[in-house]
């Protein structure tokens, strides 16, 4: 009996393996099929630790945020025909002390001129969106960083958003992400 139940734990063990090897290795593709600018991450207010609400949440953010990036495009550019969105791609991972609480990692890329640098991001997540935005907390950190567009970033990233990916968990949100189209 006791073999049955080790060959089983080493079973899902290997799944799981399995699993985050592919999960950081679609990361590292998708990070290759967008051009990303800026890596952002922050926590919320209600400390959602249900999937199901956390995804509502972040939808909800993501409208907030291609709202907010509309308004602040090149609006000299006319008859330029539909407005192509930053992509994003989102990832949720929970905190490790033990709460289940989520944070999330947002990917994006270059935004209009008015919002992208240093203090205008700032501004976008710290000021503009958690006012729309209810669950977004004010009061905890956010940490926003230039991303360096060269392979070694992107295997280092990749690692770090794929870690906590498990047989319960995928850390990449693919509903609320703007995932490639391509075959692979």
């Amino acid at each position: 009996m006791t073999s049955i139940k080790t060959q089983d734990q080493q079973q899902q063990r290997q799944q799981a393996q399995r699993l985050k090897r592919k999960i950081k290795h679609l990361i590292h593709d998708e990070l290759h099929s967008i051009r990303p600018w800026w890596f952002v991450s922050f926590h919320y207010r209600d400390h959602p630790s249900k999937e199901d609400d956390l995804l509502k949440d972040v939808t909800d953010l993501k409208r907030k945020l291609h709202r907010i990036i509309y308004k602040s495009r090149d609006k000299s550019v006319k008859g330029a025909g539909e407005y192509p969105y930053p992509r994003m791609l989102f990832f949720h991972e929970t905190s490790y002390q033990g709460t289940g609480q989520f944070h999330t990692h947002l990917i994006v890329e270059k935004l209009p001129e008015s919002l992208n640098n240093q203090v205008g991001m700032e501004t976008l997540f710290q000021r503009r969106l958690p006012a729309k935005v209810k669950t977004l907390f004010k009061w905890k950190s956010i940490d926003i960083q230039r991303m360096n567009p060269e392979e070694p970033e992107y295997r280092r990233i990749s690692s770090y958003l794929g870690k906590q990916t498990n047989l319960e968990l995928i850390a990449l949100d693919p509903f609320n992400s703007d995932l490639s189209t391509r075959k692979r």
